[in-house]
């Protein structure tokens, strides 16, 4: 069982490297002047496809400190949920891997649903136990506000 968490922390700082966006397709708008990213939608599904692809983006629009839930494999008599609160110094990005990536180790993301100022993706691998929800609040723009990491 402590095999399976290093692995999903693991997962977390493999994907710390930042892939670059295709701005013809998901163009990110910057302000004028400075280097300061502006909101890419306030669309959901829009939004995601941007916010997915850039280290970027995810760095901007994750709101700290970030719910950061996963399962302690370790505990007794079963694994239970551990609920951390990270700042933005201990956060690994990219917290979702771009699409070559996703597709290169057979990841799923799917929208769960979207409610009003709220949606949920999972992130899957089929016959795994490989299971990461990610929780989005929209204010001015959507942000990411818990990663709940329920791989065993």
């Amino acid at each position: 069982m402590l095999i399976k968490m290093r692995y999903s922390l693991l997962f977390f700082a493999v994907c710390s490297q930042a892939y670059a966006l295709d701005h013809a397709s998901h163009p990110v708008q910057q302000a004028s002047g400075s280097r300061q990213i502006k909101c890419p939608s306030r669309d959901f599904y829009e939004f995601i496809k941007v916010f997915s692809e850039s280290k970027e983006v995810q760095i901007k629009f994750t709101k700290y400190p970030l719910k950061h839930q996963w399962m302690d494999t370790d505990a007794e008599p079963e694994p239970k949920p551990v609920m951390r609160i990270l700042q933005r110094d201990q956060v690994s990005f990219p917290v979702i891997h771009n699409e070559a990536k996703r597709k290169k180790k057979n990841l799923i993301l799917q929208i769960d649903w979207i409610k009003s100022n709220r949606a949920k993706l999972t992130m899957v691998k089929d016959d795994t136990d490989y299971l990461i929800n990610y929780f989005f609040v929209l204010n001015s723009c959507w942000n990411l506000v818990r990663i709940e990491n329920r791989s065993l």
